[in-house]
């Protein structure tokens, strides 16, 4: 990407920092977002959606980075700001699906069994509307794309871990043990779906992946202290 990618000036350098520190949206703990906030947020979803449909239109191998850029209607500078290429670009939706996991269990009722709750969060994210198969088989074959995948699974990993931990009370380990589990099922399933060339949903192949790692969600429940998700974390207890 080295021929597309334009040095940042000082007008557009880092969000802070002197070395480049690319842009991530959190949420404050008040819940509250300030209105710069919401504006990266909307650019950094402008960025994502041009690149994946770019992608799914030309070819990964053949989106550059000035193209992502002009389709959300930023500068190739500001790109820079948010993404550091453009296979992170075009997999940025995959990594927001961790984050809206996570999200998706802490709103799940605290007396939910914690298998239960996992499975309808996954579902509640990745069930809504049946993914274009053709179209991420096209990405997912692309050998610069298939790191990002990897790199989004083990993102999946560590945020399903910590609000298991917040949802469970158990130790960080335990949490990532079961996040890990769940992480992969979820990959193992959508890889699955991939290369089956049935009418079978996505969902049937998350459901019956799910169900293989159930087991070790109803061990953490049965071994942990147990906390409602509004008990704060204990000092140090965070995955």
């Amino acid at each position: 990407m080295s021929g597309d990618e334009a040095p940042m000036s000082g007008d557009e350098a880092p969000i802070s920092g002197e070395e480049a520190t690319y842009v991530t949206i959190e949420q404050r703990p008040s819940g509250l977002v300030t209105w710069r906030q919401r504006k990266k947020q909307a650019t950094r979803e402008a960025l994502a959606d041009a690149a994946w449909r770019l992608a799914t239109e030309v070819g990964p191998e053949n989106v550059r980075v000035d193209d992502i850029a002009a389709a959300a209607g930023v500068s190739p500078r500001t790109f820079n700001n948010y993404f550091s290429s453009r296979e992170e670009a075009i997999c940025a939706q995959r990594l927001q699906w961790a984050h809206l996991f996570a999200a998706a269990l802490r709103r799940r009722p605290a007396d939910e069994a914690l298998d239960a709750a996992l499975l309808a969060a996954v579902l509640e994210v990745r069930g809504v509307t049946e993914p274009e198969k053709a179209m991420i088989r096209l990405i997912a074959a692309t050998p610069a794309m298939q790191a990002e995948y990897l790199r989004h699974s083990v993102t999946t990993e560590f945020t399903l871990a910590e609000a298991i931990v917040e949802r469970t009370g158990c130790d960080p380990l335990t949490g990532r043990v079961v996040g890990g589990a769940y992480a992969t099922a979820i990959r193992a399933a959508s890889e699955y779906w991939l290369r089956d060339d049935g009418d079978l949903p996505l969902t049937e192949f998350l459901r019956a992946a799910l169900d293989r790692v159930a087991p070790a969600a109803r061990a953490l429940q049965a071994s942990a202290p147990g906390r409602s998700p509004e008990t704060p974390l204990r000092e140090g207890q965070k995955c």
